[in-house]
């Protein structure tokens, strides 16, 4: 069972932010992007990839099969990217869930077949995004 937690802060800012605490059905490290389970027997949550057909939202801790994470579903935490680097020129781009499991690109997927999940906006280039996942379309 998940437990919701939702927060808002009075003093301006980006302070409004909804944090999931549940289990996860595999390892994950801390910014990875998480779906609901597809598969297995642990936990609620797994990695995301653009084959899946959702994403909740970013790991806020590294956690084992079986365990228990806090997970942001909305608000701004720090991701983890397939691109090595990120430039100022990409900040505010839309960010979608890649191929690799648990990872954000700033490319959309496009070949047929994957799912466009946008998880949010990129914030600075240490991959700070502001994450409210929704999926757009499956191409």
């Amino acid at each position: 069972m998940a437990n919701f937690r939702f927060f808002s802060g009075s003093g301006g800012g980006d302070n409004t932010k909804i944090v999931i605490n549940t289990s996860i059905n595999e390892n994950v490290n801390d910014g990875d992007i998480l779906r609901s389970k597809e598969a297995g027997a642990h936990g609620l949550l797994e990695k995301a990839n653009d084959t899946g057909l959702n994403a909740v939202g970013v790991a806020m801790a590294s956690g084992s099969v079986g365990g228990t994470i806090d997970v942001m579903y909305l608000g701004t935490y720090q991701v983890n990217f397939i691109e090595e680097s990120l430039s100022s020129s990409d900040i505010g781009k839309r960010v979608f869930v890649s191929s690799t499991n648990g990872q954000a690109t700033i490319t959309p997927p496009t070949a047929s077949g994957k799912t466009l999940i946008q998880l949010g906006y990129l914030r600075n280039t240490n991959g700070t995004c502001y994450i409210n996942p929704q999926t757009l379309m499956i191409l």
